[in-house]
């Protein structure tokens, strides 16, 4: 897949449900996109770190374009569900449950006729869509 900023594909719940089953790859992407967000690797994302980069890993969905109000109730939502030890930051491992339920809500979403969509480089989609293109291509 190319690395411009968007490229259309089309996927339905196959495509998310089998990158997140493949326990390697989604380990992968997601020990990369906790990173990313971790930007001064203290091993540890605040609501802050969370508001500033989350977006970016589902652009498309609204998460962005939500008032200020409605993102906090998602953040308090999220920490209360994942933040398991609720020593306030949210941990790689309590990261990578996150985007598992995250993507798999995505994949009910989508249902199983495909869709075109528009995805943006370093999205989960577009990792999702990657990896489905590289396991039909062996």
């Amino acid at each position: 897949m190319s690395t411009s900023a968007v490229v259309l594909h089309a996927l339905n719940n196959l495509t998310v449900t089998r990158f997140v089953e493949d326990a390697t790859s989604f380990e992968k992407c997601s020990k990369e996109c906790f990173g990313a967000l971790d930007a001064d690797g203290k091993g540890g994302l605040s609501r802050e770190k969370l508001r500033a980069g989350f977006g970016k890993l589902l652009p498309g969905i609204g998460y962005v374009s939500q008032p200020k109000d409605e993102i906090n109730v998602l953040h308090d939502a999220i920490f209360e569900r994942f933040d398991a030890d609720q020593n306030g930051v949210i941990d790689c491992h309590e990261f990578k449950s996150l985007l598992m339920e995250t993507m798999l809500a995505v994949a009910r979403g989508i249902g199983g006729s495909p869709v075109l969509v528009a995805l943006e480089y370093g999205s989960l989609l577009r990792k999702a869509a990657e990896h489905e293109q590289a396991r039909t291509a062996n």
